[in-house]
């Protein structure tokens, strides 16, 4: 009994976790992922990053998280889209001290 409870527990877990992130589309400027996730809101992955900086840099640009949403409120689907860009703000605060 307890060896069909782990087991249980095991597959629960696996299923909770995200899933690999799909292309819907790809363009010179933007890149859009969905994937699975089963948080209560929607989850950005560090594999979905890395797709988008590696898909941005191909056409010699940065990448920028634009949105992040639910498909709907009935699937764990979500949609991340990215901008690729090279027009980023530098938000530094930059001081000049003067004896």
């Amino acid at each position: 009994m307890k060896f069909a409870l782990v087991v249980l527990f095991s597959v629960f877990l696996a299923a909770c976790a995200p899933t690999a992130p799909k292309i819907r589309y790809a363009g010179e400027n933007a890149i859009e992922l969905v994937y699975s996730a089963y948080g209560s809101s929607p989850t950005l992955t560090g594999e979905a990053i890395d797709m988008a900086i590696e898909h941005c840099a191909k056409h010699g640009k940065g990448m920028k998280h634009v949105s992040s949403s639910a498909i709907s409120e009935f699937t764990t689907q979500e949609i991340h889209t990215f901008m690729c860009t090279n027009d980023f703000v530098d938000e530094r605060i930059e001081i000049d001290i003067k004896d």
